[in-house]
Parts: C-alpha cells; sequence; structure tokens
C-alpha cells in the first residue's frame, strides 16, 4: 500500500469535511420550514426577532432610510447578526447589537446603492467602529456568492442581494450553517473567506437529485 502524505491526508480531510458541509446546507434548505417546531423555541424565536426588528426599526427612523430596510429586508438583515456577530468576537473585537446592525444595515445601503448611505458612514466613524465595515460588506457579498450558488446549481439563476434578502428558505439555513462554523473555528472574516472558497466549489457540483428537486419545488 502507498504511503500517504500528511499533507494529502489532510487535502482529503478537508474535502470530505467540506462536502459534508454542503450536503447539510443543501438539505436544511430543503427541510426549512418544515416539520413541527417546540413552543417554547418558536416562542423565543419570535420575541427575539420582535426585539430585533425593534433596533431596525429605530435605525431606519433615525437615518429615513427606506421601509424596505424593515418590512422587506428585516428579516434577513436579522439572519446575518449572529454569525456577524461570532466574527467580530472572534476579531477580538465587542460592540453592542446596535452598532453591529448599523454596521449590517450600512453595508447593505452601499451595496444597494441607497441615497441616505452617507450619513450612515458618517455615523460609524463617529462611533469608532467604520473599520469593521469592510469585514461586515465582505461577509454579506461572500454569502450572496454562496447562496447564487445554490440557486445557480438548482435553478439555473441567481439573485440580487435584494432578493436574497427576502428569500429567508435560502439565508436562513445558510446563515445558521456559517455562524455554526465561525463557532466552532473561531474564525475572522479573512479564515472564512478562505474556507467559503471550498464550499463554493463543492456546492456549484452538489448532485444529489432527490435533495435538489425538493429544493426547486420549495422555491419554485
Amino acid at each position: 500500500m502507498k504511503n500517504i502524505s500528511k499533507i494529502k491526508l489532510n487535502l482529503v480531510k478537508e474535502k470530505l469535511y467540506t462536502e459534508g458541509l454542503v450536503n447539510r446546507l443543501y438539505e436544511d434548505i430543503a427541510n426549512y420550514g418544515e416539520g413541527e417546531v417546540d413552543s417554547k423555541v418558536l416562542m423565543e424565536s419570535i420575541l427575539k426577532e420582535e426585539k430585533d426588528k425593534s433596533i431596525i426599526s429605530d435605525i431606519v427612523d433615525e437615518f429615513k432610510l427606506a421601509p424596505k430596510f424593515l418590512f422587506t429586508f428585516g428579516t434577513g438583515i436579522t439572519a446575518f447578526y449572529g454569525p456577524i456577530q461570532r466574527l467580530l468576537e472572534g476579531s477580538g473585537i465587542s460592540m453592542s447589537e446596535y452598532e453591529i446592525y448599523l454596521l449590517i444595515i450600512t453595508a447593505v445601503a452601499i451595496m444597494i446603492n441607497d441615497s441616505n448611505v452617507g450619513g450612515l458612514v458618517q455615523t460609524l466613524k463617529e462611533k469608532g467602529i467604520y473599520s469593521s465595515l469592510q469585514d461586515v460588506k465582505e461577509y454579506i457579498t461572500n454569502s450572496k456568492k454562496l447562496i447564487n450558488t445554490v440557486t445557480k446549481n438548482v435553478l439555473g439563476t441567481t439573485y440580487s442581494i435584494s432578493d436574497v434578502l427576502g428569500f429567508t428558505a435560502l439565508l436562513v439555513p445558510t446563515m445558521n450553517l456559517l455562524s455554526d462554523i465561525v463557532e466552532e473555528y473561531g474564525l475572522t472574516s479573512k479564515n472564512l473567506s478562505v474556507m467559503l472558497k471550498g464550499i463554493v466549489l463543492s456546492a456549484s457540483v452538489y448532485g444529489i437529485k432527490s435533495i435538489v428537486k425538493r429544493i426547486k419545488n420549495k422555491l419554485d
């Protein structure tokens, strides 16, 4: 039997691990919204979402942003909070919920070319947290790329950030997966970007037909 170098062995392990993550992602998207949810967990989730949307509402009002940031993008924006909070924490940065949501909303505003982005950016600078904006924007961009890899594989199409923010059946399972990865390995934005390249590549060739069909039926 031929000897396998440690480098090759590690590459095999990395490939298997990445494929496992992609399998989980596709299965979670296929299963999203199905089955019973524990009433206590559901209530906690509803209360958390209402609290988060209250913070988003305050930011929307303060900066006179379009109502879509709350009513169309609200659930999507809240989905980004967990993994981004963990990414910042992994980089040794501690922020309030308000500041993290301010960063997320500013990043989204830049990506959709919102006319009120100037006031948001200025406030980030005044609060001394502007340096984290690029990492947050990069995370959202990479998340969009991963989601579009799935939709292109399943449906043959891709979506804008505005569409992705309203597509909870895709966004929530993806954020749950990335949040777990960040927490398990204590990743920073840079580390996660490297890992995501492998996940995106594997996601583009995922081919379990039964799961792909279920996702296609769900998204259609």
